[in-house]
């Protein structure tokens, strides 16, 4: 069975979507694939008019899961269409597609109506949501300090996919790697989501639970990634000791080492949809295994309940297993997915477009599991919070 990212009736709006916005120009062409593969775009575009490359293009990059680079080609040019159909009603066609294609996106029909928002219940006139006012949102310069020590316990993460016991490659040898953020609970005890162990796309169904095991036994964290010039930890990690499908997470054993776990909420952020805007979240990522990157500017909590957390980001992707620190960086939740706001829903914060509602499972769900299921690795969690 060929790989493909999106069905062909999913591909085919896209494709019409990308010719509507004039997206088969020389000059439009250059700009989505700026950050694609030189080679990989000039073989799949050769010959024929303008369309036609824009055709050949998008199909060779749907059935196309990775470069040797790692790249993700058919995402990193949805980022960009998103981007250059800003305001347009194709900008939500992309944006759907992106769901499908990102590993932590929710992964429905481009075509499937919008699945509700807690965003829809904000209050707020006219698309703009009403937010608190403080005579003084300053934050003490410690803030920052206390960010960079956190972030010396995220990493990016590499996951090596495998069927049926047998590492996955791609052409030239490549191993076929997945990626997301991960960061540490414990002591040598690292948490991400399920589904970046997992390392399957929605049409390829669950790994078998031998090759989930491998997968997570062979996960390489890569700490002090801060830019593409860095000089990186990287860390193998021993097994995969606790895991729930449903809360979405995963914890993998890592060799000892002198990092110190971050430090968790013991009580959930609580607020009602109908109350305004207020409490903000901050995330250490790695978007599209990318360097480290810091969401904090406009991650408003929609909504907080002991069983879910929800916020907004004005970035146009995601980043499965990351931490979601309140503004002491105590961890209140582990990110799991995202949901685009379609565009006529005009959400917006102070006048700026929030395009995404993400969510997460606060980690207090998940202590909640580990003491019922896994009470030594729990044991092992609380000991590194004293």
């Amino acid at each position: 069975m060929t790989f493909a990212h999106l069905t062909p009736a999913e591909l085919t709006k896209v494709q019409q979507a990308a010719l509507a916005c004039g997206f088969a120009s020389e000059g439009e062409m250059a700009a989505l694939t700026a950050d694609i593969s030189p080679v990989f775009v000039a073989t799949a575009t050769q010959g024929g008019t303008p369309a036609a490359r824009l055709i050949t293009l998008t199909s060779r990059m749907n059935t196309t899961r990775a470069l040797l680079s790692g790249q993700n080609p058919l995402r990193l040019w949805l980022d960009k269409a998103v981007l250059l159909a800003a305001g347009r009603p194709e900008e939500l066609v992309f944006r759907r597609a992106l769901e499908v294609v990102e590993i932590d996106g929710s992964a429905m029909a481009i075509d499937a109506p919008a699945a509700p928002m807690d965003v829809d219940t904000l209050p707020g006139v006219d698309g703009e949501l009403e937010v608190v006012i403080f005579e003084d949102d300053t934050l003490d310069v410690g803030f920052l300090h206390s960010g960079t020590e956190v972030s010396r316990s995220v990493a990016k993460l590499l996951v090596h996919r495998h069927f049926g016991g047998i590492p996955s490659t791609l052409a030239g040898n490549a191993p076929d790697l997945g990626n997301g953020t991960g960061w540490l609970i414990g002591p040598d005890l690292l948490i991400t989501n399920f589904h970046v162990i997992n390392a399957r796309l929605p049409t390829e169904g669950d790994a078998p639970r031998a090759d989930f095991d491998l997968q997570g036994k062979g996960t390489r964290a890569l700490f002090d990634f801060y830019d593409a010039g860095a000089t990186v930890q990287a860390v193998a990690a021993v097994e995969c000791l606790a895991s729930d499908k449903d809360l979405d997470y995963a914890i993998l054993r890592l060799p000892t080492g002198a990092r110190k776990p971050l430090r968790l909420r013991t009580s959930p952020i609580l607020k009602p949809q109908e109350r305004a805007l207020q409490e903000r979240v901050n995330v250490l990522q790695h978007p599209g295994g990318l360097p480290m990157r810091l969401g904090f500017r406009n991650n408003f909590v929609v909504s907080g309940t002991a069983e879910r957390l929800s916020y907004l980001t004005d970035t146009a992707g995601g980043s499965s297993g990351s931490p979601i620190c309140d503004d002491a960086w105590f961890v209140a939740a582990l990110h799991r997915g995202f949901k685009t706001i379609p565009p006529g829903s005009s959400v917006s914060v102070w006048g700026r477009t929030i395009n995404q509602e993400n969510y997460g499972t606060p980690i207090g769900k998940i202590m909640e599991h580990l003491a019922a299921h896994h009470p030594l690795v729990h044991g092992e969690v609380l000991a590194g919070q004293v």
